[in-house]
């Protein structure tokens, strides 16, 4: 295998990928439909996906604007997109909050807001208002509006 990355796990080789296609339409060309692309300028945060990053000698997650990487540039790194959160067929404690708590209207959105609260909740377990809402920092809501999607993660702590 020539170049690679980690997508959800799996090692997935990216050597012939085109060099101006983005980390998100080559994850959505693989049939992973959760990020979307709405500004396609890392504003609204419907691109969202996790990426393993250093992090003071070990790693972390770091929530990334898939629309703004280049596949190439993602190369011998790690990521996870939405679909990864859910288990065995069990939704993740973000997106079972999310889902109890009326957090999605349209459902645009919701795949970045679900990203961003559950690696907050994986590092942050018990999280305040202000951690919820700096982790929110990027992603846009037009539809059901930021208290119910912020109360869901408040519900999920």
């Amino acid at each position: 295998m020539g170049i690679s990355l980690l997508l959800n796990g799996r090692r997935v080789d990216i050597s012939g990928t085109p060099p101006q296609a983005t980390l998100l339409d080559f994850i959505r060309e693989r049939g992973l439909t959760g990020a979307k692309e709405g500004c396609a300028e890392g504003e609204c945060g419907a691109c969202a996906v996790a990426m393993v990053a250093r992090d003071n000698g070990g790693s972390a997650y770091r929530v990334v604007n898939s629309c703004l990487m280049f596949v190439r540039a993602a190369a011998d790194r790690e990521f996870y997109t939405v679909e990864s959160l859910a288990e065995r067929g069990e939704l993740s404690e973000a997106q079972a909050a999310m889902a109890a708590a009326g957090g999605s209207q349209c459902g645009y959105c919701t795949p970045g807001f679900v990203m961003s609260g559950a690696k907050m909740l994986e590092e942050n377990p018990k999280p305040t208002l202000f951690d919820i809402q700096q982790a929110f920092t990027g992603n846009l809501c037009r539809c059901t509006g930021y208290s119910k999607i912020v109360r869901a993660i408040e519900r999920a702590r």
